[in-house]
């Protein structure tokens, strides 16, 4: 809870408020109590749908008319950066501020780090896969803005499921990594099977989401003494292909 009271203390010096969540899943990865913090303060809110390029490009429209106030980037390939800096200048402005408090939040690993870094046009904030990587407030001076980062913060009552999914929590601290893999083979199923074909190199058989598991780390070669599927091994390694961008629907 210690991480709360350090995002209460960035939404509440900001003049504006980055709300970071990941393009490919922007519902499921919107930190709920985070949104009642910025409601409950009254702030300006800019939401930042990150990772954009690990969504097709024909896809991509579809979430531009979803979300037609929000702003599309891929912070680590410098997409969209200009046009979010340039709109958090206007608002400076338009507040008459000499130099623009930018708040940074969102759940961990929705990609904050890469965004202020971009924004900044260089590397400073710390960067990780991990999630949880930043602790405390980090202060990085961006031209008029100064940006506030913010450790990422998970709701008490979220399920595991969910932060298996959308990366908040590390596959390895999962309690059931192979529940959590079926989730994400059914979301790509239903939307491009041919995404985990071509991962697994080759067709994949089965019925629901565990046999195509078993099949897929029959294919991968992740197997246990008497050639049976380790499923542990093939689901913990299709979460963390999953949270680094390997599987693209």
């Amino acid at each position: 809870m210690a991480f709360w009271f350090v995002v209460k203390k960035v939404v509440g010096e900001a003049d504006v408020v980055v709300f970071v969540v990941d393009a490919r899943m922007p519902e499921l990865s919107k930190n709920k109590e985070v949104e009642e913090l910025l409601e409950k303060n009254s702030k300006e809110v800019v939401v930042v749908l990150n990772k954009i390029d690990l969504v097709p490009v024909e896809k991509q429209d579809d979430i531009r008319r979803q979300y037609p106030h929000a702003f599309l980037v891929a912070a680590t390939q410098n997409v969209g950066i200009a046009d979010l800096r340039k709109e958090l200048h206007i608002i400076g402005k338009r507040m008459k501020k000499k130099t623009t408090k930018v708040g940074i939040v969102g759940y961990p690993n929705v990609g904050k780090s890469a965004l202020i870094n971009a924004l900044a046009h260089r590397k400073r904030a710390v960067m990780s896969p991990i999630a949880g990587t930043t602790k405390g407030i980090q202060f990085i001076r961006a031209g008029s803005l100064k940006i506030l980062d913010s450790p990422g913060v998970i709701d008490m009552d979220d399920p595991e499921l969910k932060l298996g999914v959308i990366g908040a929590k590390n596959p390895e601290d999962l309690k059931n990594p192979e529940l959590v893999a079926a989730q994400i083979i059914e979301h790509i199923w239903e939307k491009d099977k041919s995404v985990l074909e071509k991962y697994a190199g080759s067709p994949l058989e089965g019925e629901d989401s565990d046999e195509i598991l078993l099949n897929l780390g029959l294919k991968k070669g992740y197997l246990v003494k008497g050639g049976k599927v380790d499923e542990r091994r093939t689901s913990l390694q299709l979460i963390r292909d999953w949270h680094k961008g390997k599987l693209k629907i």
